[in-house]
């Protein structure tokens, strides 16, 4: 089952899934984890496919947060993805303007109660991903070796 929401709130965010999993047969979740993926347009695809592989075996909540146009006007657009289309539940949030400059106020009240939290940049990191606010809201961070600046961080022998 796939959910558009356009112009929501993570109020709204959070009832669909409710409703969702109602419609779904119950509502517990029984997820693992909640994975965060900090991502752009062009690799959604490529991060969203290898998160639904990894939820078969574990289930769990993946957030999806892609920033776009930086200067338009403040929006989240959201689509869920629950039951035999997604593996555990899967959330594309589209934040526009404003917005995605707070990404972390809008992650932080979808994050699965009592479960880790994972964030994962697939592509360039930030430079110190512990210091990043949606990097805060997670117990442990994934970022790609190969996408960061190579050699020796600032001010390290």
């Amino acid at each position: 089952m796939t959910i558009d929401l356009t112009e929501t709130s993570t109020s709204a965010i959070a009832s669909a899934l409710q409703q969702a999993r109602q419609r779904l047969g119950g509502p517990a979740s029984g997820m693992v984890l909640t994975l965060v993926i900090v991502t752009d347009e062009a690799a959604q695809y490529d991060a969203v496919r290898a998160a639904n592989e990894a939820a078969r075996e574990h289930p769990c909540r993946v957030l999806v947060v892609i920033t776009r146009r930086p200067t338009a006007g403040p929006r989240l657009d959201a689509e869920i993805r629950v039951g035999e289309s997604s593996p555990g539940e899967t959330l594309l949030l589209r934040m526009y303007g404003p917005t995605g400059q707070h990404a972390d106020s809008v992650v932080a009240p979808l994050l699965l109660p009592d479960t880790p939290v994972v964030t994962w940049w697939p592509g360039t990191p930030p430079e110190d991903p512990a210091d990043n606010p949606i990097g805060m809201l997670a117990q442990r961070r994934i970022t790609d070796a190969a996408a960061g600046p190579r050699g020796r961080r600032a001010g390290s022998p």
